[in-house]
């Protein structure tokens, strides 16, 4: 099978010749310290590297990242968004930087996070200084170039997929607003809450209409993030989310496949078991990271469950076997994911690979992919 042929498999249930690999995306890339220490590994000490992620610092070796990409036998390609216009980004010093949604961030160890109390609506008194807010604008120059990109990897074979550009919906109106300010809207102002929550499915919608505008016709998949859940249970009350998330969620997700013949893939770190009928019934297509620490994310339980009704996506723990374990670990945890989730599966990390990760890991992990993931077979739900 080719790239995209193996990937449209597992997109419509069926069973590939080996599970797909996934890497290079906002979720699954790797941090500037970890693949300063692949590159060391593999002999490529002296190439330099490019980080595209400043928040996530994560990183690619523009002269080698194809080869690497072949050496995992990675099936899709990603296409993200070009870098917002100089003047809408503002550099306060080496470790702080205002971006392009006013939100201040500050490099604090590994990454930058960021400063709560600099929100742009930290202060919002009412819905009229949610109104007020201006969010970047989609324009010409954030997708240049980017069709003919993604026109040359669909002719190369591979599964193309359309990043997302920023938080989603949910996480927007935290970032803009402020944790603590946004969780006593839900409850003391809720007509602030919406306000907010609507402003950020604008954003999105405008930005999608744009990108899709442009890379629709080449691309086979879109990732959009939304963190719902914590390492025990959603952030929020299962009826809070359908309350306030759900209607939205499921306006963007039917309006982005109107604009392009595509899957939807959702990022949703935690523990999100309460809702994942909700999200296979608006339409979601792939779930990411099934984070395999987090409560009730049992990867065989979900799979009898939702295989055949959703395609799984990540699940290889990032926080305790691919830091800490060994090889021989990191090659178990691999067979039992894919064992355990297949045919319905696309391999990837649970989550961006850290800075604490060793570079033998990361390769054990995808040569552990390539060969358990031709163990295919099809299994009764």
């Amino acid at each position: 099978m080719e790239h995209v042929e193996r990937v449209l498999a597992v997109l419509r249930h069926k069973e590939p010749d080996r599970i797909p690999i996934d890497m290079g995306s906002p979720i699954n890339s790797i941090h500037v310290v970890a693949y300063r220490n692949l590159l060391q590994y593999l002999g490529l000490g002296d190439v330099p590297l490019v980080i595209w992620d400043r928040m996530q610092q994560l990183a690619e070796a523009p002269s080698v990242h194809e080869a690497i990409l072949g050496m995992f036998d990675v099936d899709f390609r990603h296409i993200r968004l070009n870098p917002p216009k100089l003047e809408e980004v503002k550099f306060i010093s080496d470790d702080m930087y205002v971006n392009e949604f006013g939100i201040t961030f500050k490099k604090t160890g590994y990454y930058y996070d960021m400063v709560e109390h600099l929100k742009p609506l930290y202060n919002a008194k009412n819905i009229n200084d949610i109104e007020k807010y201006e969010g970047p604008k989609p324009h010409e120059g954030r997708f240049k170039g980017l069709a003919e990109i993604a026109e040359a990897y669909r002719e190369r074979g591979f599964a193309v997929t359309a990043d997302a550009f920023s938080g989603g919906i949910y996480e927007l109106a935290l970032w803009l607003r402020g944790l603590a300010n946004f969780f006593r809207d839900l409850k003391a102002d809720p007509e602030m809450a919406e306000a907010l929550l609507d402003k950020t499915l604008e954003i999105h919608k405008e930005f999608w209409e744009a990108y899709l505008n442009e890379v629709g016709d080449y691309v086979h998949v879109v990732l959009y993030g939304d963190d719902y859940g914590l390492q025990t249970s959603l952030q929020m009350s299962p009826r809070t989310w359908r309350e306030f998330i759900k209607p939205r969620l499921r306006d963007l997700v039917s309006f982005v496949k109107k604009q392009a013949h595509v899957h939807f893939m959702l990022h949703s770190c935690g523990s999100i078991r309460a809702i994942m009928d909700d999200l296979v019934e608006i339409g979601i297509d792939i779930i990411n990271p099934l984070q395999p620490r987090a409560k009730g994310m049992d990867r065989r339980e979900l799979r009898w469950i939702y295989g055949g009704k959703i395609v799984f996506h990540g699940n290889v723990d990032i926080q305790y076997v691919l830091p800490r374990g060994t090889v021989e670990e990191v090659e178990e945890e691999v067979k039992d994911v894919i064992s355990a989730l297949a045919p319905y599966y696309i391999f990837s990390p649970a989550h961006n690979i850290q800075a604490d990760v060793p570079p033998q890991n990361i390769v054990a992990a995808y040569r552990a992919a390539q060969v358990h993931g031709r163990l295919v077979k099809m299994a009764k739900r």
